[in-house]
């Protein structure tokens, strides 16, 4: 039986009409708190900012069956890309000013496979280091009950 999957998101230009004076770290706490909008990526993806603090950010998604390779375990890039967004956002909430930043090295450890079964999951980013040039952080993605399925680090540029 074939399944659908609708996504709408709200245009990302959003973010650059903002004020200069509001800090990544005031972005993510508005996007947490819905008072701005997620980035298309969240949209598309199914994830939520819970927590915001310096240095430190936690998202939330849970697996579906969208997220599915053919052996009904959600493919690795979902987890990838989940615990790249706590951490690159841990990193953001670190700069001192709105200076552009992405990822430039990703490294992730499965640990156990994720289903839709797994339920709601929670990867948090905490920065490592940050830098003129550069910043690291590391990750965990757990289940609500602490199970670790994933663990990793990033590498992001600062002033891409």
């Amino acid at each position: 039986m074939e399944r659908s999957l609708t996504v709408s998101w709200d245009d990302p230009a959003v973010y650059a009409e903002l004020s200069d004076d509001m800090s990544f770290l005031d972005i993510f706490r508005a996007v947490a708190a819905g008072e701005l909008p997620q980035a298309p990526i969240g949209r598309l993806m199914g994830f939520e900012i819970l927590e915001v603090e310096a240095g430190r950010v936690v998202v939330s998604s849970q697996p579906g069956e969208q997220h599915c390779n053919p052996n009904g375990y959600a493919h690795g890039g979902y987890a990838a890309t989940l615990l790249d967004a706590a951490m690159y956002c841990a990193i953001a909430t670190s700069l001192k000013d709105r200076t552009p930043w992405t990822t430039i090295e990703l490294k992730i450890n499965y640990v156990r496979p994720l289903a839709p079964s797994t339920g709601l999951l929670r990867a948090e980013g905490q920065v490592i280091h940050v830098g003129r040039r550069a910043g690291t952080a590391e990750g965990r993605l757990t289940d609500l009950a602490g199970k670790l399925y994933a663990h990793g680090t990033t590498s992001c540029m600062v002033g891409a």
